[in-house]
C-alpha cells in the first residue's frame, strides 16, 4: 500500500521582478511595462504539517550519527524524508544561514513526537497523512528504544512517555476496529505463544526461560483479544512449525524475531485510517513487538523499518 501524499505546491522560481523601464529618447516618451507579481505560496495546514515533519527529518540526517541509533538513522532517515517530499525550499540557491547540527537523540525524539503530535492534528482532513506521520514517529521511536532492548530479558514495553499514548497494549472499550481484525490479532499471538512454546521445548538454560515467557506474553494478549466483544475465537489448538525453524539457537533467534517483526509491521498497516483514540494502542502494540524483536539475538539496524505498515512502491 502506497500512502496517498498531499500535493506540494511548486516552489518560487527566482527572485519577483519589480518592473521593466523602456526609454525611447529619440521621441522624448517613455513607458514602463509592469510585469505580473509571482504568487506566493499559500500552503494548507496540511502542507503546513508535511513541511514541518521534513525539516524535523532533514535534521536527523543532519545529526552526527553516532551508535546503532546512527546506523538506523542513516539507513531509514532518506526514505523517510523522500516519503514526505523533501524539505521545501521557497528560494531555491539561497544559502541557509549556518548553525551547529542537534545531537541525534534529540533531533530523533523531536521527530518522534512532532509526527505523532501532529497526526493527531491532521487526522480530520488527511487520514493519508496522519497514518504516514504515525509510521514516521513509530519508526523513530523503535530506533530509539532498539540499542537498549538488545539483550533485555522478555517485558511488554509501550512508546515513550513524552509521546503522551498512555500505556494500552490492547483496545479499550468502544474500539472502532473491526472485530474480524481483533481476532486475527488474537490468532496471530497465539501462533507466536506457539512458537515460543516448541523453541523452548528444544532450548535450555536462560534462553528456555525467557522462550517461556515471551510465550506467556504472547498468550495474554491472544486472550485480551480473543475475550473482546463480538469476536470470534479462531485460535487453534496447534499450529505448523518447521523442525528447522528452531534446530538450534541461532535458528530459533531467527525465527522468534521473524515472528516479532511480523507482527509489529502488521499492527503498523492497521494504522491507516484508524481513529486517533485506537492508533494509540495499536502504536504501543507496534513498538512493543518491534522492541521484542530488538531484544532477540542477531537484531541489526537494517531490521528497523523506515516506514513500517507502508509498503513503498518498488520497495
Amino acid at each position: 500500500m502506497m500512502c496517498r501524499m498531499t500535493p506540494r505546491p511548486h516552489a518560487v522560481l527566482g527572485a519577483a521582478v519589480a518592473g521593466v523601464v523602456l526609454a525611447v529618447s529619440a521621441t522624448g516618451c517613455s513607458w514602463r511595462a509592469e510585469t505580473p507579481p509571482i504568487e506566493r505560496r499559500t500552503p494548507s495546514p496540511e502542507v503546513v504539517i508535511r513541511d514541518q515533519a521534513a525539516e524535523r527529518e532533514q535534521s536527523v540526517i543532519d545529526a552526527e550519527p553516532t551508535g546503532m541509533l546512527g546506523e538506523i538513522q542513516t539507513l531509514t532517515a532518506p526514505e523517510r524524508l523522500a516519503a514526505l517530499g523533501g524539505v521545501y525550499v521557497a528560494t531555491p540557491g539561497a544559502s541557509p544561514s549556518p548553525s551547529m547540527p542537534p545531537a541525534l537523540d534529540e533531533a530523533v525524539r523531536a521527530a518522534m513526537v512532532g509526527a505523532l503530535a501532529d497526526a493527531a492534528a491532521a487526522q480530520p482532513s488527511d487520514p493519508a497523512l496522519a497514518a504516514l506521520l504515525r509510521s514516521i514517529g513509530l519508526s523513530h521511536a523503535v530506533a530509539l528504544g532498539a540499542a537498549d532492548a538488545a539483550g533485555a530479558g522478555p517485558a511488554a514495553r509501550i512508546v515513550p512517555e513524552e509521546t503522551g499514548l498512555g500505556t494500552s497494549l490492547t483496545p479499550e472499550s468502544g474500539t472502532a476496529v473491526a472485530p474480524a481484525t481483533l481476532a486475527r490479532l488474537a490468532v496471530a499471538h497465539d501462533r507466536a505463544a506457539f512458537v515460543y512454546q516448541v523453541a523452548a521445548a528444544r532450548a535450555e538454560g536462560d534462553e528456555r526461560l525467557a522462550a517461556l515467557e515471551r510465550s506467556a506474553l504472547h498468550r495474554e494478549r491472544a486472550d485480551a483479544f480473543a475475550t473482546l466483544p463480538g469476536v470470534e475465537d479462531a485460535r487453534q489448538e496447534l499450529y505448523d512449525v518447521p523442525p528447522a525453524s528452531v534446530a538450534d539457537a541461532g535458528a530459533r533467534a531467527s525465527t522468534e524475531r521473524g515472528v516479532e517483526t511480523s507482527l509489529g509491521w502488521n499492527y503498523a498497516a492497521l494504522l491507516d485510517g484508524v481513529a486517533t483514540p485506537d492508533s494509540r494502542w495499536i502504536l504501543n502494540a507496534a513498538y512493543d513487538a518491534y522492541l521484542q524483536a530488538a531484544s532477540l539475538p542477531g537484531f541489526l539496524a537494517s531490521d528497523v523499518p523506515a516506514l513500517p505498515g507502508i509498503a513503498v512502491d518498488g520497495a
